[in-house]
């Protein structure tokens, strides 16, 4: 089942959304951000291209990593407000 986003349209109803969809835009994102030291991309920088909450993009990334195309050179994600590395290449 996937987690639903979202909250009350004043329609009567509420717009569901599956995480997926956030993956896809953060992915879309992740080509857009700069690589910074030591080829990691900064949380913040994501937040800022997406407007996304922190929150959920640490959840899409946690849960669909697998799923999202990242670029050849990139090392791992990294939460610069927290001081916390949200994603790390494995070493293969």
């Amino acid at each position: 089942m996937n987690n639903i986003y979202g909250e009350e349209s004043g329609k009567g109803f509420v717009k569901e959304v599956p995480l997926e969809v956030f993956a896809k835009a953060i992915e879309s994102a992740i080509y857009k951000s700069p690589i910074r030291e030591n080829n990691f991309i900064y949380l913040s920088d994501l937040w800022i291209i997406t407007s996304l909450p922190e929150d959920l993009i640490r959840e899409a990334i946690a849960k669909h990593i697998d799923d999202i195309d990242l670029p050849e050179d990139l090392e791992g994600i990294y939460d610069d407000k927290r001081n916390h590395i949200i994603w790390k290449k494995s070493q293969d």
